[in-house]
């Protein structure tokens, strides 16, 4: 504790803080050594644990961040005394008991004349539900004192944050909001990442490399080494294993959202929930979105989707429409992907495109039981290989397009991530409306770097 903690605490004490110190109201004077002590009168100032405070060396003019309350180990004769004392008096049952008594009274003594605020805990109302995105309530009332003492600037909410934030956190939201925006606290960071890992697909499919700079060389093997057969006694001819490079560069993406100005203490918790759900949702779409349709320009992050990379393999289909597709055609895409990608592979497509092509066939090849057509127990599967759905695969049947994707994700697909989220506020924009800009942004790159680990269905 140093000499501005000690002064903001003892100026802030509540009636009953006051009452069990045995001073009449909360410090007001100046910030000296004197004044404090003219104020005490006969009273103490604890710690937390009970240890008289040494207001003489936290009014130091070093001003010390820290005070040690033990100024050094005994001297060995003391010790070696102590020790033979304490072994005497451990031998004696009554005595031991007599100590245990003696130290709960004193601690109770103690704790009766402690003045110093702590750390509140956190009241939960009946009517505030967590969301399933909190791990728990705690965690999701805090996110909300968060927004309203950050975004809102709420002088209760912000009351609330500067006493009862934990260690750590209240330093994640000082950078200001012309430098970029606030670095959001690790519970709320932590489910807007739910929000984005339950509804975006690419982020969860992908082989997630975390960034420390907005640029990563990542190294890909692109062959091994080359076996020969040499002659008896013969050389052997020297190979080495070829590798590739990825290059990710990252892009900020940003989500926008208006929320009236006329928010109160109880809107805080479910302002929580509304604020992680929409910024990851909005940003697991646009991940999914750059992943599958992704044409490589400025608009898009620079990404190429799937259906956008040079020399993909694709399989064409029986004719121009979905209708046309057959169950040899889908079979041809399994055959296609080489083996070393099939562990771990899994099917991409729209719910649309499952349900008018994948669920016919299905159907009409006949013999199959409620897990084989693959709303059973088991999980969505087609072939033998898991489904993963996305809106922003083609949900409509045309003439030329490719209508599913098939393909090891993680060995074809690097997820750079270089920051957590960010959020920044702005008031001006609709201020005759009386609503404030909300924006989240993050920091990434994705690409698609394995043409071989994945093939295309399409239309003729």
């Amino acid at each position: 504790m140093n000499r501005k903690q000690l002064l903001h605490s003892i100026r802030n004490l509540s009636k009953d803080q006051c009452e069990q110190l045995g001073v009449v109201a909360p410090f007001k004077g100046q910030g000296g050594l004197k004044a404090v002590e003219a104020w005490l009168g006969d009273a103490t100032l604890l710690d937390a644990d009970g240890n008289a405070l040494p207001l003489e060396a936290i009014f130091e003019d070093g001003d010390p961040a820290e005070v040690s309350l033990h100024a050094g180990m005994p001297m060995m004769e003391e010790a070696e005394e102590a020790t033979e004392e304490a072994s005497e008096i451990l031998a004696d049952e009554e005595s031991v008991q007599e100590m245990v008594t003696l130290s709960v009274r004193n601690e109770l003594a103690k704790r009766k004349h402690l003045a110093l605020p702590r750390t509140s805990r956190i009241k939960m109302k009946s009517s505030q539900k967590k969301s399933a995105h909190f791990e728990s309530s705690e965690d999701q009332y805090l996110a909300g004192q968060w927004i309203g003492a950050k975004l809102f600037n709420m002088p209760s909410a912000q009351k609330w944050w500067n006493n009862n934030a934990p260690s750590g956190m209240k330093a994640q939201a000082t950078s200001p909001d012309s430098a970029g925006g606030y670095l959001v606290p690790s519970p709320l960071e932590a489910s807007i990442l739910d929000v984005r890992s339950q509804y975006g697909l690419c982020r969860r499919v992908s082989r997630l490399f975390a960034m420390s700079s907005d640029t990563l060389d990542v190294p890909s093997l692109t062959s091994g080494s080359t076996v020969y057969y040499p002659a008896e006694n013969a050389s052997i001819t020297e190979s080495s294993a070829v590798w590739g490079n990825v290059a990710l560069a990252t892009t900020t993406r940003a989500s926008l959202m208006k929320y009236s100005n006329q928010i109160g203490d109880d809107s805080l918790f479910s302002m929580a929930d509304t604020l992680s759900d929409y910024i990851g949702r909005g940003l697991a779409s646009r991940e999914d979105q750059e992943f599958i349709q992704g044409l490589g320009t400025a608009p898009w992050g620079s990404v190429y989707g799937l259906g956008n990379v040079v020399g993909r393999q694709s399989v064409d289909g029986a004719g121009t429409t979905w209708a046309s597709l057959t169950l040899a055609n889908l079979i041809d895409v399994v055959g296609t992907l080489a083996d070393k990608y099939h562990a771990g592979a899994s099917w991409i497509m729209s719910r649309q495109f499952y349900s008018q092509v994948v669920l016919r066939l299905i159907a009409d090849a006949g013999g199959n039981t409620i897990d084989s057509l693959g709303i059973g127990t088991t999980g969505v599967q087609f072939l033998g290989y898991p489904v993963e759905f996305s809106d922003h695969a083609p949900i409509a049947t045309a003439i030329n397009i490719e209508a599913c994707y098939f393909g090891n994700w993680s060995d074809g697909v690097a997820f750079g991530d270089r920051q957590g989220v960010q959020i920044a506020t702005s008031e001006h924009v609709n201020f005759a409306e009386n609503q404030v800009n909300i924006r989240g942004t993050a920091r990434y790159d994705i690409k698609v770097h394995d043409v071989n680990a994945y093939v295309c269905l399409s239309t003729t």
